[in-house]
């Protein structure tokens, strides 16, 4: 036999049991179905905790969790971005997918505690440490205002503003006749039991009191622009302050501040009330990072001034008298 003719009976066996194989492989796939693709997965963010409505969320309130992607609620949040800083308009339970539609973004309103009030105290430049005053930060008051003592004189009674140039004039006042055995005695002016009355800062007795103490600063308003809290910030009130329209990065320039928002109680809110629409001045004082101690403080007046400060007075000057 040929080579040739061998060649072609070798190469007919090997074509022969490729296709033996071929059909054994074919024949045993017979009847079974393919393997079932993985369910498709989508990320969602849930709820960590049970969280009440109305509360601005944090990274401490949600998780993000994997699931099959027909289980996914329509509109469901899928990233910490679109969740954390927002707040849920209902309650939410644990493992409970959080809706886009059901978010909405904080307002001054989400800031206040229970039973807390938010008033706008203007301010200036100075008063607001030049621009250097923050969401969040925590701020005293000290009031400081004239008042003008009254004398009570020892007849009708009458009551008369004091003065350096006499009680009163003459013609109107009246005073109690020589010898009189009238014993019954009035409080000097500032004693207790005086009278006084304030008036303007062109006249009067200067004081000054701190007045309020610790109250938490919401909003910082420098004209249109809510002033940005610092990067490290993380309550909803910064977040949403920082969303707001900042001087430049590069800008050495800081805003004139013209409102610092505070949140206070209602007894404050009085307070700060009355003493804006009452001569006087309020200056803020800036408190400690985390001081919430209560300063107990005596006021300041021109008599404290000279005992407790040493402010010297001075003493009169006696001259020789003239022949």
């Amino acid at each position: 036999m040929r080579k040739s003719g061998r060649l072609f009976i070798v190469l007919g066996v090997g074509l022969a049991l490729v296709a033996a194989v071929l059909a054994v492989v074919a024949y045993s796939g017979l009847g079974k179905k393919p393997a079932p693709l993985p369910p498709a997965k989508a990320t969602v963010i849930v709820a960590a905790r049970d969280v009440p409505a109305n509360t601005v969320l944090t990274q401490a309130d949600v998780q993000v969790a994997q699931i099959e992607k027909a289980q996914a609620a329509p509109g469901s949040a899928g990233s910490l971005g679109q969740v954390v800083g927002y707040a849920s308009s209902g309650a939410l339970v644990r493992g409970q997918q959080i809706l886009s539609g059901n978010l909405v973004a904080p307002g001054l309103t989400f800031d206040l505690g229970n039973g807390m009030r938010a008033v706008a105290l203007p301010v200036d430049r100075i008063n607001a440490l030049g621009g250097l005053i923050q969401a969040d930060d925590h701020i005293d008051l000290v009031y400081s205002v004239r008042l003008k003592l009254t004398r009570i004189l020892p007849t009708q009674p009458i009551v008369v503003q004091d003065s350096t140039t006499g009680y009163a004039k003459t013609d109107t006042l009246v005073l109690p006749p020589p010898g009189s055995t009238n014993t019954k005695t009035y409080p000097y002016p500032g004693d207790p039991g005086s009278q006084f009355t304030v008036q303007d800062m062109q006249a009067g007795d200067p004081v000054a009191k701190i007045v309020l103490q610790n109250l938490r600063v919401l909003r910082v308003i420098a004209g249109n622009v809510t002033v940005a809290a610092p990067a490290s910030a993380t309550n909803a009130s910064a977040r949403n302050a920082s969303a707001t329209a900042t001087p430049s990065a590069g800008s050495s320039q800081l805003p004139n501040s013209d409102l610092l928002v505070l949140e206070v109680d209602p007894q404050q809110a009085e307070v700060i009330k009355f003493v804006e629409d009452n001569n006087g001045n309020i200056e803020v004082a800036l408190r400690a990072k985390d001081d919430t101690s209560t300063a107990t403080t005596k006021g300041v007046t021109y008599n404290q001034l000279v005992t407790d400060y040493g402010l010297p007075v001075p003493r009169t000057v006696q001259l020789p008298g003239g022949q």
